[in-house]
């Protein structure tokens, strides 16, 4: 038999980390809002029988009108699942007992999983168990991430309740109020919640619990500096934001949560230091974040090259094994699996395992520390100018990880003409596929080449996001008043506590989740592209390898744009996925196509290139850092040429994935058709500024 338990909580109370730590599932977690988009299904099974748990998205209420409330609530009444675990935030029991009550009233068979018991204890706070299980008659199992026995006892007790019969409409809290109180609560509010509380198996309540009014109804606390509400860790019932003209009004008050809150709390929490005086601070956190980039680039660059080197030589050494395993194959067979699948892949592995495994464990860090979220907020206020939200910052920081997530990220965004602007504006942004690309760029051209340092490098990078966020915002503002033209949506965001990082559950997700899904994904489409480009060099048309043919044909157009064929063509095969760009580059280089310039200026540019490395002190280039110095030598403008590949690989279309994506959301091929024309246009036309800059000095 298989039975289904909803998990349902408020956003970032840690309900994808219980919903993991049950299934054994990896689905992406994070110390911010919006992960969750999507009901993700897990099982797991308990003596024989089956258990299928959905992690619903993280909603405030199943009575409000966002999207994401939408999903959970239709979900819920569509499915009248077993079981219903709420998962509650120990550290800020107020905030989330208002939804937990709205689930008292539906669903007769609710499980209370008081997570992060671990943070309330490190902040000395103290909770009555045994009193709210009795005020909402279900079952409360504490759960922490360092004990996996507190998983194993949610998972008997959701089992037990989920066979129980439904219970009577006169619940506990009501019988221990009638015989002498519950712990202080008043009798108007047990009797509340146990007079709306009407469980019916095949449906939900027959009217909502007094006094927890519906998400919607709220009204807005509003930061006078970017009109949006404000929800930090620890503090009261969230309240949905509303911007007006008049100007902010107030909360009205959510008694049933607030005194059930007050009436379990033994002991007041000590006091969180307040850091966000300084990451939100009017004149530091925009220097704020531009530093954290940069350090966290810095530190990319400068550790990356050494391993880099290394794997390549033994990269280079299993290639000589292999060789010796495949003497015996007809030599067609041998060059065309060495030669080209081989060495492609090697050359993925070489060129973005380094960077990728120092950069996505440092900016998972920051992602666990909560700084995502204030960069967030950070982004309400231009995007609020450009007629959009804070919501649209969110679905950029998603786009950082990967374009496609964070086009189905837009459905955070309930105005459907603002979400379409995210969604067209989001491959805008850099993705795990383009970053090594902008790291090797930076690094080996700007930071050696031109014998700078790694902290130019780093400079440069930090300016590419730069860019990228104000190109962002540029285009943002013309779709929303022309094609997409209308009101903003609301904002409302809550700002988690600065937590400290869990390292093992941040290296496995980093590498796991991050690191190895980006290099499979690059190997799985580059071994086949390997292939295709070796054919395409044995095929000759008119004398000349069709690959030749085929970057020669696209010299004057990548000449306009400052760049040479051989890059244009690896930007037009790389189609598939991003991260084969700088392979394909070398690929193609290597086999004779981009070879336009003489072999003594060739030469001299990789000279050029290991001596300015040795001089900045970031050790020997490895051989594909010196084919894409010789690469962009060749050129005769490496600078100019390093520069435009740079910005075409900022600003160009969108993988085949996000493509797919953006026309799965929007459902229109005039929108898909857009999204991969806007980026295109927008690199296209910064690329030629760049290049007749350089042609005027």
């Amino acid at each position: 038999m298989t039975y289904t338990v909803a998990f349902v909580g408020c956003p970032n109370v840690g309900k994808s980390t219980v919903f993991n730590a049950l299934t054994g599932l990896r689905q992406h977690t994070g110390n911010w809002t919006g992960k969750t988009v999507d009901p993700a299904r897990g099982r797991w099974t308990l003596e024989g029988e089956t258990w299928e748990a959905v992690d619903l998205p993280g909603v405030y209420s199943i009575e409000g009108g966002t999207p994401e409330e939408r999903v959970a609530a239709d979900w819920l009444a569509a499915h009248s699942p077993d079981a219903v675990v709420a998962v509650l935030d120990a550290t800020a029991l107020e905030r989330s007992l208002a939804l937990a009550l709205e689930l008292r009233a539906r669903h007769p068979r609710l499980v209370l999983c008081l997570n992060l018991t671990d943070e309330a204890d490190r902040l000395g706070l103290r909770l009555d168990q045994t009193a709210l299980s009795a005020a909402l008659a279900a079952p409360v199992v504490p759960t922490r991430a360092d004990q996996k026995k507190s998983y194993e006892i949610l998972r008997r007790t959701i089992a037990l309740t989920a066979k129980t019969a439904p219970v009577p409409k006169t619940s506990p809290a009501c019988r221990t109020q009638q015989s002498g109180g519950l712990l202080g609560i008043s009798l108007p509010l047990s009797q509340r919640v146990c007079d709306n509380w009407h469980p019916q198996a095949g449906g939900p309540a027959s009217r909502p619990v007094e006094g927890c009014a519906p998400m919607r109804n709220r009204e807005p606390r509003v930061l006078p500096s970017s009109r949006s509400v404000v929800l930090s860790g620890g503090g009261a019932c969230p309240e949905r934001s509303r911007r007006t003209r008049e100007g902010p009004v107030p909360p009205s008050p959510v008694p049933s949560a607030s005194d059930l809150a007050k009436a379990v709390t033994l002991t007041e929490p000590r006091k969180r230091r307040d850091i966000d005086r300084l990451l939100l601070g009017k004149y530091t956190a925009y220097p704020l974040v531009l530093v954290l980039l940069f350090v966290l680039f810095w530190l990319t660059i400068r550790g990356a090259n050494y391993p880099s080197a290394l794997l390549e030589a033994a990269l280079s050494r299993l290639g000589a094994v292999l060789a010796e395993l495949l003497f015996g194959f007809p030599a067609a067979l041998r060059s065309l699996l060495l030669d080209g699948v081989y060495a492609t892949a090697a050359k993925v592995v070489s060129v973005m395992l380094p960077p990728m495994a120092i950069f996505f464990p440092l900016f998972s860090l920051l992602e666990d520390l909560g700084l995502l979220p204030r960069t967030a907020l950070l982004l309400d206020r231009p995007f609020a100018a450009c007629g959009s939200c804070g919501r649209q910052g969110l679905c950029v920081c998603m786009g950082l990880g990967c374009n496609a997530v964070g086009v189905t990220g837009c459905r955070i965004i309930p105005n459907e003409k603002a979400r379409i602007a995210a969604i067209l504006t989001n491959a805008l942004t850099p993705c795990n596929g383009r970053f090594p690309t902008l790291i090797l760029l930076a690094s080996l051209i700007l930071g050696r080449s031109g014998g700078l340092s790694a902290l130019a490098a780093a400079g440069v990078l930090t300016g590419c996001l730069v860019l990228s966020g104000t190109v962002t915002l540029l285009t943002t503002a013309l779709l929303r008043r022309t094609l997409l033209r209308g009101e903003a949506g609301p904002f409302a965001l809550e700002l988690p506590p600065i937590r400290r990082p869990r390292l093992g559950q941040l290296l496995i997700r980093s590498v796991l989740d991050r690191t190895l899904r980006v290099l499979g994904r690059a190997l799985t489409v580059a071994a086949p592209a390997g292939a295709v480009i070796w054919l395409l060099d044995r095929i000759t048309l008119g004398g000349s390898p069709l690959l030749a043919v085929l970057a020669r044909n696209l010299d004057p157009a990548a000449s306009i744009l400052g760049l040479t064929g051989t890059l244009l063509l690896a930007f037009l095969l790389s189609f598939p996925a991003n991260e084969l760009f700088l392979p394909l580059a070398l690929l193609i280089f290597s086999a004779g196509t981009g070879a336009a310039a003489s072999a003594g200026s060739t030469a001299a540019g990789t000279a050029a290139a290991s001596g300015s490395a040795a001089a900045a002190g970031l050790g020997p280039l490895h051989s594909g850092e010196i084919g894409l110095a010789a690469l962009f030598s060749a050129s005769g403008a490496p600078v100019k040429t390093a520069l435009c590949a740079a910005i075409f690989t900022l600003f160009h279309w969108p993988c085949s994935t996000t493509v797919l994506t953006v026309r799965h959301e929007t459902g229109s091929l005039k929108w898909t058709a857009l999204s991969v024309l806007l980026p295109t246009v927008i690199g296209a036309l910064l690329c030629a500024m760049t290049n007749l800059v350089f042609q005027c000095l």
